[in-house]
């Protein structure tokens, strides 16, 4: 690739996604250094025995984050029960509702509303964000969840809930995460909006791995990956 070229397809790379910076390819595809992400508590669409677990840093303001959702909508049930989806929050400073959103996301998640609120917020971004009426918009958007609006408003300002994104940002930052969105797949790191052919690139190769391992399936993350 000429150099002219290799310096687009970087930027390119880098202006899809909020505040990255540095490397933005996958360190653990290679044996190198595997990023060791605790599952915890977090949300998780799939099932505990996956052989893939694919950690998505987001942050509910950044656009790329909301770009990159049809991707992953499309790719990841292919997978059936091999994938499984764990969200941590990783709100960007100058963003300014991104950490107010994910504790709203949390009190969501407290009446089993998360992943319905995830995906509202991402696809109506524009609308919640940019009118100028963020609290009449975020309320009106946790009332189309179903959630019972007056318990999740209370909810706020549990200092529970905001020390839950906090631990996930210090996850992040602890694992070298530096914009969102941000995955790491099995312990090897993609950053930004990709097409969904680096996804399967990505998925296929840990899960190649993980199958020729010999490890169970519900003993791989926490034993290869994490080295529990």
């Amino acid at each position: 690739m000429k150099r002219a070229n290799l310096f687009a397809a970087s930027l390119a790379l880098l202006l899809a996604a909020c505040g990255a910076s540095g490397n933005a390819g996958t360190p653990g595809a290679g044996g190198s250094t595997v990023l060791k992400v605790p599952v915890g508590t977090s949300p998780v669409d799939g099932p505990a025995d996956a052989w893939v677990t694919v950690v998505e840093f987001s942050d509910f303001q950044c656009p790329y984050c909301g770009a990159v959702q049809p991707t992953l909508r499309a790719l990841l049930p292919a997978y059936g029960t091999d994938v499984r989806l764990v969200f941590k929050h990783f709100p960007l400073s100058f963003h300014a509702y991104a950490r107010t959103t994910a504790i709203a996301a949390e009190c969501a998640r407290a009446q089993s509303r998360f992943w319905e609120l995830h995906d509202l917020v991402f696809a109506g971004q524009a609308a919640l964000f940019g009118s100028g009426a963020f609290e009449t918009n975020l309320t009106a958007v946790a009332s189309r969840t179903g959630l019972d609006v007056a318990n999740w408003q209370a909810c706020r300002s549990d200092p529970a809930m905001a020390a839950r994104v906090d631990a996930d940002l210090s996850v992040g930052i602890l694992v070298g995460v530096t914009g969102t969105p941000s995955f790491v797949v099995n312990g090897s790191l993609l950053v930004g909006n990709r097409p969904a052919s680096d996804f399967r690139g990505a998925i296929d190769a840990a899960l190649a791995r993980a199958k020729a391992s010999g490890v169970p399936a519900a003993q791989y993350y926490d034993k290869v990956i994490l080295g529990l």
